[in-house]
């Protein structure tokens, strides 16, 4: 029953937002939480794990590393990779018998059109290293650092154009993807820590900055759990859901900014 009531507040809750009322704390919770699972969801991409409808629709050959340039759904995605043998040397290409790691950076550049905002512009960067390749292998291990931008404007209840543009800087620690890739092989654990500032641009908030500390953590299944600050939600990486779960609840009715 508790998680129930708490699935349907966060609905309203971001419902409010989406309708053109101004988000109070907990909406504001809520956005950063997706916000945060977007981001997450193109990173399990990233990391050869499941695409979901979070993702970008990249595909994923399980004989190679993709690198270079793609387009996909509104975004550009630009992977650079360095490749490493079990003795620390650089490689030319990826082999995959004797390459043990893969140093990855990675640009995405464009705009994401989701239910919850409409459309977005989104810049994100990401540097990922990805160990346990040598031989043959059940699970790979990603870890690395990332920082990304997104930006979206919603109306006031009195018609005011606000802008607010969330910037974050993220961690990824351990994130375990098993091979081969399947389509629900989602991560086995691990965590992307992200701290997230808000800026708003027009309305009662012109000008101020809202901080959020953002724990994702992931367990082997679709829904991973999300972390905001005192509040917790669960998304769901395959189809774009979430609902709030096990965490203290405050009112979800529209207010502040």
């Amino acid at each position: 029953m508790t998680t129930r009531i708490a699935v349907l507040g966060l609905v309203v809750a971001v419902a409010g937002c989406a309708d053109g009322t101004s988000p109070g704390d907990a909406t504001l919770n809520a956005n950063v939480a997706l916000f945060a699972a977007d981001a997450a969801g193109q990173d399990v991409e990233i990391m050869r794990g499941p695409g979901g409808r979070f993702g970008l629709g990249l595909p994923a050959d399980p004989g190679s590393f993709e690198c270079g340039t793609v387009e996909r759904n509104g975004m550009t995605v630009t992977r650079t990779c360095t490749f490493y043998a079990t003795d620390g040397t650089a490689q030319a290409a990826y082999d995959a018998e004797a390459t043990e790691s893969v140093v990855m950076h990675i640009e995405m550049n464009g705009s994401v059109d989701r239910d919850e905002w409409g459309s977005s512009s989104v810049s994100r960067v990401r540097d990922i290293v990805v160990t346990g390749l040598a031989g043959a292998e059940t699970s790979l291990t990603w870890s690395g650092t990332g920082s990304g931008t997104m930006s979206r404007i919603h109306q006031t209840r009195d018609g005011d154009d606000v802008q607010m543009t969330m910037t974050s800087s993220e961690t990824a620690t351990g994130v375990i993807i098993p091979v081969p890739r399947t389509p629900d092989g989602w991560p086995l654990g691990g965590t992307i820590s992200t701290n997230v500032s808000v800026t708003f641009t027009g309305g009662p908030r012109d000008g101020t900055t809202e901080q959020r500390d953002v724990t994702i953590t992931f367990d082997g299944t679709q829904y991973a759990t999300v972390t905001v600050g005192d509040e917790t939600f669960t998304i769901d990486l395959a189809n774009r859901q979430h609902r709030g779960r096990h965490g203290p609840r405050r009112g979800h009715g529209p207010g502040g900014q």
